[in-house]
């Protein structure tokens, strides 16, 4: 209960924060190779506001989709709208998720699959932002068509080095963990590969990894994992499992891009994933959107 509490409140201080976002220019959705995909729930949308002007400031165009649930108030939809002009709402229950399981963020992963069929799709969550000067090594990787992950300098390596890692790190029973030492009875594990890396922020190539391929990966691993493969973060192990084995995949540069934390890279960062457990120190996140407000600030407006 405490630890609910603490997390609104301080989501609240966040937004009114990040208030000056409603006081800048939107967005005008430009064509290119590329789909920019986010899931956007009712808490989040500020912040998703913040970071998407962001990145597509500096990516330059693309389609972009928001993943929102059925019950998200009108009154956010119609700023959405207003915010990113062009913007494509895909609501989560209507997404099929075929022998896949729902939650989780399964259905954000077949969804960017499906699309990459004949789009290049860029899965970037609510809370990654851009702040450095550019992004040019996302933008080389869209215009040619590689997959990437966020991985925080872990590399893509044969699924068998994954499972001799797990397996030196037994008293970690974390999901992630689990499913690496599980890897080493799974079909073909010889010739398959694997990287750590966050499904926070992803490239999919065009015509790269298929929705069936996932598909059998779920099933595969449903049947090693028993109960436990419907625990929270197994989505961003079939993620890491679709990038990795992908062709042409390649990580993004550590610490350019990277996860935040209170020990972490922060002065050679130009992309950050602020993710939920240390989204909120030091006020670091809130000082960075703030910065990148101000950059875009409408003519006669302050914060």
């Amino acid at each position: 209960m405490f630890y609910g509490w603490r997390r609104k409140y301080r989501t609240r201080r966040f937004n009114r924060q990040i208030s000056g976002i409603l006081e800048t220019r939107p967005i005008h959705v430009v064509d290119a190779r590329w789909i920019i995909v986010s899931m956007v729930f009712s808490r989040d949308l500020m912040m998703y506001l913040v970071c998407i002007k962001a990145f597509y400031r500096r990516m330059g165009g693309g389609r972009i989709v928001a993943i929102i649930p059925v019950d998200l108030p009108q009154s956010q939809i119609s700023l959405l709208r207003r915010h990113i002009e062009g913007i494509e709402l895909q609501v989560i229950d209507e997404i099929d998720t075929g022998v896949c399981q729902r939650g989780g963020t399964w259905e954000r992963l077949v969804y960017c699959l499906d699309r990459s069929e004949d789009s290049y799709v860029i899965q970037l969550d609510s809370d990654v932002l851009a702040f450095g000067r550019d992004l040019s090594e996302v933008l080389s990787f869209a215009n040619g068509n590689v997959p990437f992950a966020m991985s925080d300098d872990a590399q893509i390596v044969p699924m068998r080095d994954v499972v001799r890692w797990a397996q030196q790190h037994m008293e970690n029973d974390h999901i992630g963990h689990a499913t690496a030492r599980a890897f080493g009875r799974y079909p073909g594990a010889d010739g398959l590969r694997y990287v750590h890396g966050s499904s926070g922020f992803t490239g999919f190539a065009r015509g790269g990894k298929r929705r069936r391929e996932i598909e059998a990966f779920h099933q595969n691993m449903s049947e090693l994992m028993g109960p436990r493969w419907t625990e929270w973060g197994t989505e961003q192990c079939a993620s890491n499992f679709a990038i990795a084995n992908s062709p042409g995949a390649v990580t993004l540069p550590y610490p350019a891009y990277s996860s935040f934390h209170p020990e972490g890279p922060r002065m050679e960062a130009k992309c950050l994933h602020f993710i939920g457990s240390h989204r909120f120190k030091e006020d670091f996140f809130a000082g960075r959107a703030r910065e990148e407000i101000r950059r875009t600030m409408k003519p006669g407006k302050s914060i």
